[in-house]
């Protein structure tokens, strides 16, 4: 974990008077006199609260960029909301908070900034969500009076006739006010979308729900989005077809995250069922979907043969993953893979155009301009990853394939193979402020936030690493396995069994409250699960698993509720769960989350390291995972009341050299060691 070549933060030469100005103004809202104090009966003032408020409304103030880590308990939501909000206001600007998870989402705009209302009554703030979000009364309109054509399902026509007669009701239009997903194809059919969007010459423009939503974010001061929505619209940008207004300040929270977002939305992929999706829609086996007219007869059989060459595209794709062994490989010359199928959408898109010279009203002329744009995009992305050539933007990208053995369909993607320079061109040198917050953001004991920094492009800015306001000695024990078993090993998953089998049934300990499992792969979980499952059982202990088809926010509300319920976990449990009380009382780490090593985009990350003569391992894969442990660790204590175990039960943590970097970035914490044999 080598550091030292990389430039240090910027140093701050004294806050100016404007500065000091917004610090004292946001220690008048959250500090132990302030405005807070006294709209609640029970708050607690907290320093380092206060010192991360101070760090980006210094930011804010002064312009530039701030990293600041701020551990569980400090309170971070009002520590940058509050200096946000005083900006936007005193500024007139908007501000954009973006969150890596829903429940954040939920708790910002159900929670805090309704709280915040009664300290700053003109304040404005909205829930931004993508277009496809909305419904289109126009093209609700035209599906009810086509549906003949376009369905093929009683199922589908009754859910085009629940979506009409919500439509009626709603005042929102979005599917969250639906309360459920309608069918994908009904869907389809009725969302809106700006390639067929008519905009101000449409019939119901008066009326549009996503307008209405478009004219909020006008009005607000602060908008929140979520990370995926955030670089979605980043990556439309330069086509002027983002959906966030002009802004010049945003602040990430849960930040450890963007590197993985950037990834996907900065990088191209498409799938076989989306591909198959969109071509059925356009005329499917059963003689339904938009061209089921007469009059688009040879349109119509071209899409018949468009649909065969995605079929020999996907079998050829998926012969490839055969041959080779492999769910997903890499893609490094254009000979792997044949493309039958970008000339079959070029002539799709050429039939359209052809039909379109004929229409003859305005929804006729949007709806094939948009299948003509679907159609050429299509065709232009499966090249680009396909030939495997450069972007025009000069990013080395990495392309490959995916195959998986059992649910979910083959895709074909490239992503770039570092963001840092695409994050840095088109964020941070365009923001006057970008503010990244996590509970985890730091991978080694400094505030130089080194890793971070690499991985993302950022250059310079305030850094700031707060300590917790909890006392981890008292409140928290930290058990160590010393057996050395390979944790990938069946012997391994055998002894854990046993361990969890024991410890679970212990009523000075583990009968106690409720308890975490996680594990890096569904695999390894499946397989203890079983083993330790049956004496769960014999105890009546309630026991939930990741996997068995139960949602995430359904699963946690029975953990919370049962209160001493056994919960099997993968990687979506690692972070952003949130169980106060004695209802979590333990977390049990069977395993050091290392990233896959045989991804191509982490392979290919590998060898750039390789290539300049670093380690990836030490470089990469350790600060990586350490993040994540740190993750995983943070699920146990969530308020200053809480108390109970994290067991760590891979026993690299303490044999291998690297192990003393996982040991140093935990919080210290009395500890005991166990053994599994």
């Amino acid at each position: 974990m080598s550091e030292d070549v990389d430039p240090q933060p910027t140093q701050s030469n004294g806050p100016t008077p404007e500065v000091t100005a917004a610090v004292e103004a946001t220690v008048a809202i959250l500090g132990p006199a302030g405005s807070l104090a006294r709209e609640l009966t029970h708050y607690e003032s907290r320093p380092q609260q206060l010192a991360m408020a101070a760090a980006v409304a210094e930011a804010l103030t002064a312009g530039g960029h701030a990293v600041v880590e701020a551990p569980t308990g400090v309170g971070k939501s009002f520590a940058y909301l509050v200096p946000a909000i005083q900006n936007a206001l005193a500024s007139g600007k908007k501000i954009v908070i973006s969150t890596g998870t829903i429940a954040l989402q939920e708790q910002l705009m159900g929670k805090d900034i309704p709280l915040l209302q009664r300290v700053f009554p003109t304040l404005k703030a909205v829930l931004v969500k993508g277009r496809q979000n909305y419904v289109s009364l126009r093209r609700l309109g035209l599906a009810s009076d086509g549906q003949q054509a376009l369905f093929d399902t009683r199922d589908d026509t009754q859910a085009l006739r629940e979506v009409s007669q919500w439509a009626k009701d709603t005042t929102i239009g979005d599917l969250a006010d639906l309360g459920y997903d309608p069918s994908p194809a009904v869907w389809r059919q009725v969302q809106s979308d700006r390639n067929n969007c008519l905009g101000r010459k449409c019939p119901r423009h008066s009326e549009c729900f996503f307008y209405a939503a478009r004219k909020s974010m006008e009005d607000a001061h602060i908008l929140v989005v979520n990370h995926h929505l955030y670089f979605s619209d980043l990556s439309l940008r330069d086509e002027h077809a983002g959906i966030l207004p002009a802004h010049d300040t945003v602040i990430f929270d849960e930040a450890h995250t963007l590197e993985d977002v950037a990834t996907d939305h900065l990088g191209t992929s498409l799938s076989e069922a989306q591909i198959r999706f969109f071509l059925d829609g356009l005329w499917n086996a059963k003689g339904k979907g938009l061209l089921a007219n007469p009059g688009y007869d040879s349109a119509q059989v071209i899409v018949d043969y468009a649909r065969q060459a995605n079929q020999t595209l996907w079998k050829d794709v998926a012969l490839l993953g055969i041959d080779r062994n492999e769910e997903t490989l890499r893609l490094t010359s254009p000979d792997q893979v044949a493309n039958p199928l970008s000339p079959a959408l070029d002539a799709l898109a050429r039939a359209l155009d052809a039909l379109l010279a004929r229409a003859d009203d305005e929804n006729s002329t949007a709806e094939l301009k948009a299948q003509i744009t679907r159609a050429t995009v299509i065709a232009g992305a499966l090249r680009a990853v396909l030939e495997v050539a450069t972007p025009p933007d000069g990013v080395p990208h990495v392309h490959y394939v995916h195959v998986p053995r059992g649910r979910g369909g083959a895709s074909l993607s490239m992503s770039p193979l570092s963001v840092a320079s695409l994050l840095n061109d088109r964020l941070f040198s365009k923001m006057r402020t970008v503010v990244l917050t996590s509970a985890t953001l730091a991978a080694d004991d400094s505030e130089r936030f080194l890793f971070l920094r690499r991985r993302l492009g950022l250059d310079g800015g305030l850094a700031k690493r707060l300590d917790s306001p909890f006392d981890y000695r008292t409140q928290a024990k930290l058990m160590l396995n010393q057996t050395p078993l390979d944790p990938n090993s069946e012997r391994y998953e055998s002894a854990l069994a046993v361990w969890l089998t024991e410890y679970l049934a212990d009523p000075e300990r583990g009968k106690v409250g409720g308890s975490f499992i996680l594990f890096t792969s569904y695999r390894q979980l499946q397989r203890v699960h079983d083993l330790v499952r049956p004496s769960l059982d014999r105890t009546n202990r309630f026991v939930l698993r990741h996997g068995d088809g139960m949602g995430r926010a359904q699963m946690l509300e029975l953990f919370k509720r049962v209160g001493d319920a056994v919960l099997f976990g993968t990687s979506s449990f690692w972070e952003g769960v949130d169980v106060p009380g004695d209802a979590l009382k333990h977390v049990i780490i069977t395993k050091l989350p290392f990233e896959v090593p045989n991804h191509p985009v982490v392979e290919a990350r590998h060898h750039e390291i390789q290539r300049r003569g670093g380690n990836p391992f030490m470089e990469r894969t350790v600060p990586e995972a350490i993040i994540k442990l740190k993750q995983g660790f943070g699920r146990l204590i969530r308020t200053k009341l809480d108390t109970g175990t994290v067991a760590i039960l891979d026993h690299r943590i303490l044999t291998k050299a690297y192990g003393r970097y996982f040991l140093r970035a935990l919080p210290p914490c009395a500890i005991e060691m166990t053994s599994l044999v």
